[in-house]
């Protein structure tokens, strides 16, 4: 039977079952964004309406998608996900489409990003059952953009005096044509993925390490007729220790990427990328795209709250190919304190090499002017040294954002941004313009959580990252709008 079939069915049988609850409630969430380019006068109008009702020990629930146009130019309205459940006591089950994460989301990470425009929902069948010190769970499901059936089990167990124990399994059924240099390949295997973990609780901190195996017979693009056997291995510690807390992971990933493009963009896996989010513009264009085929490295992290309302944050992290070819290296060093009269003062330095060198210094200071309004300015300034070959140096450039933002919190905010460069036309990536860049934004809160935001000016093209996953954003001059409602 058809999974929207069967879903069709459970949810008039949960209607039905609706007249005997006595929990009713309805719930919706609507987000939307427009854009308006000046330059082309194309516009970009997205919705997404996510309605839910539960009733008892049921919900149900939908998301509408609407795109007129959307931003890949697709125009249509459509229920994008739609899904029934039902929990009792130490029983969930979910029919329709799914979210989920096995241990640190290295077999199995179904999730939504709409900022990256990152969708790898499963529609199919999701069951939790916990008995005990056990939990299991059970899936069955198709991604959207892939014909594939999809079949996974994850179980841990609590031991005791902090430990837990888990295991996670996957498989799906390869059906492909491929060639190589002695003609067509026909692929017919089933692929099998599995990861067991042990993690540990103590006073002073935690451990986490996790190893896998895949069978590898999708790892090449153009299959080969042979398995390609692949592994992965993820470990983190943190420690506490007064006022210090050191967190460190590592990673070991080869031929470990589950089913790419699940939704046409991000796989069905998402290890732990090891690189820092930033949350400083400049600092954040230097874009690590993580591949569970052929990455290694690790992360360090010290924390210290030092007297008198000082945090300091020292973080260095690197990733390197298999055959040890650095990718992405990275040091930041962070320090804030908190309260200087009416001022909170931050400062920031990070060092990256990622085809090429930059060199990031940032300052910010809020000017506290009372309980509710707040005025804050930093300034960002970058330099870069570009990749070059033996035959050419493209030189080096600058960059500076500067950001000033007055705040009457709860309610609204006001901030002016400005970047300017020097790069001359060879130093500019496809699709970067010469600048500068001013813009606006307004943003008005409302009390239950409802937002909405008004952004107008200039922006440079650049890429746009969350864990590991990219997108590139075109440079854009106009008028953007974006809002959350809730009901």
């Amino acid at each position: 039977m058809k999974f929207r079939s069967l879903w069709l069915i459970v949810l008039v049988a949960g209607m039905a079952a609706s007249a005997l609850a006595q929990d009713v409630s309805v719930s919706a969430t609507d987000q939307f964004e427009y854009s308006f380019s000046s330059e082309t006068e194309r516009e970009i109008a997205e919705n997404w309406l996510d309605v839910s009702y539960r009733f008892g020990e049921f919900r149900t629930g939908i998301l509408l998608n609407s795109r007129q146009p959307s931003e890949e130019g697709f125009r249509e309205n459509e229920i994008k996900h739609r899904f029934f459940e039902f929990s009792r006591g130490d029983v969930d089950l979910r029919v329709g489409h799914f979210y989920g994460l096995f241990g640190r989301g290295l077999v199995f990470s179904a999730y939504e990003n709409r900022q990256i425009r990152v969708d790898t929902a499963l529609d199919g069948v999701l069951a939790t059952v916990r008995r005990g010190p056990a939990t299991i769970t059970m899936l069955s499901g198709t991604p959207s953009t892939l014909d594939r059936d999809i079949r996974a089990l994850d179980v841990e167990t609590d031991l005791g005096r902090g430990w837990l124990l888990g295991t996670s399994a996957l498989t799906y059924f390869i059906d492909e044509t491929g060639a190589n240099d002695d003609g067509p390949i026909d692929v017919e295997e089933r692929e099998y993925v599995t990861t067991g973990r042990l993690s540990k609780y103590f006073d002073y901190g935690d451990i986490y390490t996790e190893y896998g195996w895949k069978s590898g017979y999708d790892f090449m693009p153009v299959p080969d007729g042979l398995a390609h056997d692949g592994h992965v291995f993820y470990g983190a510690a943190n420690v506490y220790a007064g006022s210090f807390a050191l967190a460190f992971e590592a990673k070991d990933y080869d031929k470990f990427t589950v089913l790419r493009r699940t939704d046409g963009v991000a796989s069905l896996n998402k290890p732990p990328s090891l690189t820092r989010e930033h949350v400083y513009t400049l600092l954040g264009r230097s874009a690590h795209n993580l591949n569970a085929d052929d990455e290694k490295g690790y992360q360090a992290e010290l924390t210290w709250s030092a007297p008198s309302e000082v945090t300091v944050i020292a973080s260095a992290n690197r990733t390197r190919t298999q055959d040890e070819r650095t990718v992405f290296e990275e040091a930041y060093l962070q320090i804030e304190k908190e309260r200087v009269g009416d001022f909170r003062l931050k400062t920031a330095f990070g060092f990256q090499d990622a085809e090429g060198l930059r060199q990031t210094g940032v300052g910010e200071a809020t000017w506290l002017m009372n309980d509710s309004h707040s005025l804050t300015a930093i300034w960002e300034h970058q330099h870069v040294r570009p990749e070059g070959t033996p035959l050419y140096d493209a030189g080096a450039y600058d960059i500076d954002y500067l950001t000033l933002e007055y705040a009457s919190s709860p309610t609204w905010s006001l901030t002016g941004i400005l970047e300017v460069n020097n790069k001359y036309e060879e130093q500019r990536d496809v699709g970067e313009k010469d600048g500068p860049f001013p813009a606006a934004q307004f943003s008005w809160f409302f009390p239950r959580g409802d937002s909405i935001a008004l952004w107008a000016g200039k922006r440079q093209a650049g890429q746009l990252c969350s864990g590991g996953v990219c997108k590139y954003e075109p440079a854009f001059e106009g008028v953007e709008i974006y809002g959350l409602v809730r009901y």
